[in-house]
């Protein structure tokens, strides 16, 4: 019986020093919008402003999408915006995979709700200091996207320079 407990013990001991030493991986911001009724038009601009003050550190941009499971699509497009400071806008379009070719759930399921962190952008710099502003709009063959619950936007600072 000792040595249940001293396992036990060791594992507690070993998840607490997990948790403590755990960073919230450097995060400059992370914000959802709900999509209204869970329609995304694709007349629908989702918008995101951020104060950028970092031009040194690498960062990441993550497009974080929830969608109930009852979504039917294995992918979406969507068009991308980005308003710099110096007035400069960058445009591109990306996929976002929902399910796999099997049609497994490529993001996190819990329920009826399927979250999804695709990455935009990897070790970027941020040319400028100032204000950005972060835009979405769906970009599917359907005028309407049903089931799209919340689209967000996450942005992390790297700790490990490359």
């Amino acid at each position: 019986m000792s040595f249940l407990k001293n396992i036990i013990k060791s594992a507690s001991f070993l998840l607490i020093i997990n948790f403590t030493s755990c960073t919230h991986e450097n995060v400059v911001m992370s914000e959802y919008v709900d999509i209204i009724n869970s329609n995304f038009s694709y007349l629908d601009t989702i918008s995101f402003e951020v104060v950028i003050d970092d031009t040194v550190s690498n960062h990441n941009v993550f497009l974080q999408l929830r969608t109930s499971t009852n979504y039917k699509w294995a992918n979406m497009f969507v068009f991308s915006d980005i308003d710099f400071p110096n007035g400069k806008i960058r445009t591109d379009t990306f996929q976002v995979f929902i399910t796999d070719k099997t049609g497994h759930w490529m993001g996190n399921k819990s329920g009826l709700i399927v979250n999804f962190n695709h990455s935009l952008y990897s070790n970027i710099k941020f040319p400028v200091a100032g204000d950005y502003k972060f835009s979405f709009n769906q970009a599917m063959r359907d005028t309407v996207l049903k089931d799209v619950m919340s689209l967000g936007l996450k942005i992390t600072k790297n700790s490990k320079e490359n």
